[in-house]
């Protein structure tokens, strides 16, 4: 069996991101196409959200190697300031030292065939390139979102957008292999770098694990007499913004008993308890009807998932509009129909392609207006099942199966090695 190094910040027991669980699935299945794992992360301590039942699925064989770390803005910070040269190319920069002698090491007494890096945080990155030219091992990048924006995002320090094109380049040019979470995202790098061979870029979306569904989890039938929406995840204002869904309820009054509304909103964070939200949900009339609720873990995240007649999705930014996120692949393969409040583009393929779902833009409310009538309408008559993708429709994104894409990237580069 062959060996692959993964330089990764985001592994359980770290909880925040669900880029996570790409991960860990990544390092569970690889043995079944030959390949064995060694992590490289942090120390539990640099986590400030974890779940001790993610970690509980990393198998057995995968080692995973912790290392000290120094954080920008929590060990340099002075009053919540420091010189944007020190968070360069993100303020995990100072997990570097560690993570590369860490990774020498293991290398040095469990030689690999690949290094494969993981990013955000784009850190990850330049300690994969290190460790690949210093054992001179194929590298594979894997990018889940964008390492930076074109046009840089307000208040990012000109030092900052300039270090990022720099060392994104760099690290492209000197990858074996690209791997994007999106087709939109593979094609904006080729796009930034066209001397680049186009099948030097792979597409392997996010998804779902079959083994975390079935069972108690399939679909559940509540009989409280409500028509539930779920969303899993934190909200923002600008871009995970519930708002216009409820004033889109507002209009219906005297089409629908909105009364029947239901909306319970997981891990949503300080926005769902900010004076805005409170203002938007006493306009509306909704105050009784949404719940938000502290973080919880996956597994039972997944359980609430369950019991939810709709999975409400909320991406609606230009900057995210070639990303989909995990949990929308949770979302289908729960048997729910979707409900996205996103703009046109990647998540909104998914759904046409799955025929999973709504994807309406936000700032068209009657066109919101209009999809809640048509939930409400199918849901009235016992029907929502007819709005769920279809299992054949899902099978590309199961996590066994993208797995072996990886395996094949890793397959190929080593082959040329």
């Amino acid at each position: 069996m062959r060996h692959v190094l993964v330089i990764a910040f985001h592994y359980p027991p770290e909880a925040s991101s669900s880029g996570v669980l790409r991960t860990l699935k990544f390092t569970r299945y690889l043995p079944e196409y030959g390949w064995r794992a060694t992590v490289v992360t942090l120390r539990r301590d640099a986590y400030e959200t974890t779940d001790p039942g993610l970690e509980a699925q990393i198998p057995e064989p995968v080692r995973v190697v912790r290392t000290g770390y120094l954080n920008t803005k929590r060990h340099l910070a002075i009053k919540g300031r420091y010189p944007a040269l020190l968070a360069v190319p993100d303020s995990w920069i100072g997990w570097l030292p560690w993570a590369v002698a860490a990774g020498r090491r293991v290398l040095r007494e469990d030689p690999a065939q690949m290094i494969y890096s993981t990013s955000p945080h784009a850190t990850a990155h330049l300690i994969g390139g290190r460790l690949s030219q210093a054992a001179a091992l194929p590298w594979v990048t894997d990018f889940r979102d964008p390492w930076y924006e074109e046009p840089p995002e307000p208040g990012t320090p000109a030092l900052v957008h300039w270090s990022a094109r720099h060392l994104e380049r760099n690290s492209i040019a000197r990858a074996g292999h690209v791997v994007t979470s999106t087709a939109h995202l593979g094609a904006m790098l080729r796009g930034r770098y066209p001397g680049q061979p186009a099948g030097k870029f792979t597409t392997i979306a996010n998804g779902f694990d079959e083994a975390d569904f079935g069972g108690p989890r399939e679909r559940r039938r509540r009989g409280d007499g409500k028509l539930l929406f779920v969303h899993t995840g934190a909200i923002h204002p600008g871009f995970r913004d519930p708002r216009p869904l409820f004033r889109a309820i507002r209009a219906l009054d005297g089409l629908i008993d909105t009364s029947v509304l239901a909306f319970r909103f997981i891990g949503a964070g300080e926005f769902g308890e900010s004076g805005a939200m409170a203002q938007c949900l006493a306009e509306t009339g909704l105050t009784r009807q949404v719940a938000f609720l502290p973080r919880i873990a996956y597994a039972a995240a997944l359980d609430e998932l369950a019991q939810a007649d709709v999975g409400l999705l909320l991406q609606a930014s230009e900057d995210t509009t070639g990303l989909v996120p995990a949990k929308l692949y949770e979302y289908l393969r729960s048997g729910k129909p979707v409900l996205a409040l996103t703009l046109p583009g990647a998540s909104a393929e998914v759904l046409a392609e799955t025929s999973g779902g709504w994807a309406i833009n936000p700032l068209d409310g009657p066109a919101l207006s209009a999809a809640l009538l048509e939930i409400h309408r199918f849901w009235s008559a016992e029907a929502l099942e007819r709005c769920c993708a279809q299992p054949g429709s899902l099978a590309p994104f199961e996590r066994r199966r993208l797995t072996g894409k990886l395996a094949d990237v890793f397959q190929s580069l080593a082959a040329k090695d």
